[in-house]
Parts: structure tokens; C-alpha cells; sequence
């Protein structure tokens, strides 16, 4: 026991060590919450804040400390109610017609009978109404992982889009990262997983498993809760964390490199970002964090906090 919470505590204490020169400000506080903020993109002069359940409100892309309302909403073609919509990432092709690029959209809720699944959506804009259809539902297979020497997941697939290579990854781990589940870091690992990105012209439906995987990285566990990131260049920038509600649940933010196996930086965000990161979007060298927090425990509007890198 004794060593298992200083093991704890060293990466308590390892993640807080790099967050001391971080420059980290209040981009906007959005209004017109309706539920729980999840995933969140960037496109041109828009952004895209996502809610659990599927609905989405649409901002203007500017810095507003202040509060800004809502310029849009809509919902999701692929709302329901277990649809958790943790993490959206626009991809690198558009469907035919399309101003937007394509949406891969991460459930993120275990148990969910869509857990294994992502929605690529097309969104359409039309006479200043959005709107969005289903072109496209990838499939991710986790069995037989082990017999071709790959470390299968537990579930909760996170699929990111690095738009700059061309390339699907998975991001997971062994198991639930809960500290219920994992009280000790050195029994889980989190795992990436690399495949192509389907084209549309593969169908409606697509499968992805072992035979389908191009590589994998594995990371030490170096901080609990996952919530969401985003991909850049062969780099997993990812969120951790529900903030200063549980000391066992920092807000935490990790840099992943795909190329070295290394961890680049991993920076504990509590004294900065207070409240639950939701997801990451890297855009010009600033990483913008969507952040939900608790109505029951302040009447602030959920925030997005600005990283210059």
C-alpha cells in the first residue's frame, strides 16, 4: 500500500511540475447551454460546441471573456439520448458539395450499444439553417487484437484525425482510467492505434479491426479520467480531468508523440482550468479548451480557455 500511494502521488506531483509557464486565458463564455458541453471543432469563422445528446451550438469564432450567444444550433443526425458526442473532429476530404469537411464523431459512453462506433457526418448549411446526415458509420472491431501482437482496449474508442498525415487513430486504454478502476497507474497503460481513414466510397458501413490496424504506440498512464483531444502532425494532445471537484480527477492536458513513443508534456491545469476539460482543438499554434462546469455548483457559463503553445 505504501507504495502504491507514492505512486500516486509522484504523478500527482509530476503532472503539476509543468504547468508553471503555461500561458492560459479566457477565450469565450458561451451562453445558450441547453446540456452537458462535450466535443467541440473549429471551421473558418465558426465553432462547433457539441452537447451530450447530440445538440449543437454554433459561435462565432472570436474572443468573447464576456459571454457571446449562440449564432446557430442544431442537432446531430446521429442524436440520442446515449450518443455522448465526447469527441468531434473534422476530417481532411469534404462530401461532394459540402462547405464543411467531413465530421467523425466519438460516442465516448461505455456500455453504450454505439460505444465501438463513429459517425462521419456531413454538416449542410442552407438559407442560415445547419443541418447534418449520416454518410458514413466506421465500425471499430476490438477482438483478436492480442494474436497479432497488438494491445487490445477496453471500450470508449476516441478517434482522432490527424489531417495532417492522413491517418484514423484510436486512443484508449487497458482499462477504465477511473481511479476506482485503475487506484494504481502502473496496472494501466493508454494505448494508440493507428488505421486509414475510410473513404466514402467504401460504403455506408465500415469495419475496422486487427488485420485493418497500420501500428500502435503505447503510453505510460500518466493521468486519470480520459475526456477528449485532438491530433496534429503524428502528436495526440488530449484532456484529462473534471477539474477541482476531485483531487483524484485534475485537470490535466498530455502532449503524445506518435513518432518517439514519448510523452512530451503533461501539465497539471487545476490552478488555470478550474472546471471540466471537454476537448481540445490545436488551431495556429493555440490550443482552445472546451471546458463543461456543474450548473448545481456556480451560475458561470461553461467556458473556453485559450493555450498559447
Amino acid at each position: 500500500m505504501r507504495s502504491k500511494l507514492f505512486t500516486i502521488a509522484a504523478l500527482l506531483c509530476c503532472t503539476a511540475a509543468f504547468a508553471q509557464n503555461i500561458d492560459c486565458g479566457l477565450f469565450m463564455s458561451k451562453r445558450g447551454r441547453v446540456r452537458p458541453q462535450q466535443g467541440m471543432e473549429i471551421y473558418g469563422n465558426r465553432i462547433f460546441s457539441c452537447e451530450d445528446g447530440g445538440h449543437v451550438n454554433v459561435y462565432e469564432f472570436k474572443e468573447a471573456p464576456d459571454g457571446a450567444d449562440p449564432v446557430a444550433g442544431f442537432e446531430l443526425a446521429s442524436s440520442r439520448a446515449d450518443n455522448h458526442v465526447n469527441n468531434v473532429e473534422f476530417g481532411p476530404r469534404r462530401a461532394k458539395g459540402s462547405r464543411f469537411p467531413l465530421l467523425y464523431i466519438s460516442n465516448g459512453k461505455v456500455g453504450s450499444e454505439i460505444e465501438w462506433l463513429c459517425y462521419v457526418e456531413r454538416i449542410k448549411y442552407r438559407r442560415g439553417v445547419y443541418s447534418s446526415e449520416i454518410v458514413q458509420t466506421i465500425e471499430l472491431d476490438g477482438t483478436s487484437w492480442d494474436s497479432k501482437g497488438y494491445m487490445p482496449i477496453f471500450g470508449a474508442p476516441s478517434w482522432l484525425v490527424d489531417r495532417e498525415r492522413g491517418f484514423l487513430w484510436v486512443f484508449s486504454a487497458v482499462k477504465r482510467t477511473t481511479f476506482k478502476v485503475t487506484p494504481d497507474p502502473a496496472e494501466n497503460s493508454y494505448i494508440a492505434t493507428k488505421f486509414r481513414i475510410p473513404s466514402l466510397k467504401e460504403g455506408t458501413n465500415v469495419k475496422l479491426g486487427v488485420d485493418d490496424i497500420l501500428g500502435q504506440v503505447i503510453f505510460p498512464f500518466n493521468a486519470w479520467f480520459t475526456q477528449a483531444g485532438c491530433m496534429n502532425d503524428g502528436k495526440i494532445y488530449y484532456g484529462f480531468g473534471i477539474g477541482d471537484y476531485d483531487p483524484h480527477r485534475p485537470s490535466v492536458i498530455s502532449i503524445y508523440d506518435t513518432d518517439s513513443g514519448k510523452i512530451d508534456a503533461t501539465w497539471n491545469m487545476n490552478a488555470r482550468i478550474p472546471c471540466e476539460i471537454e476537448d481540445l482543438v490545436l488551431r495556429d499554434g493555440r490550443l482552445y479548451v472546451n471546458c463543461n462546469n456543474n450548473p448545481k455548483r456556480t451560475e458561470k457559463d461553461p467556458p473556453i480557455y485559450v493555450i498559447k503553445l
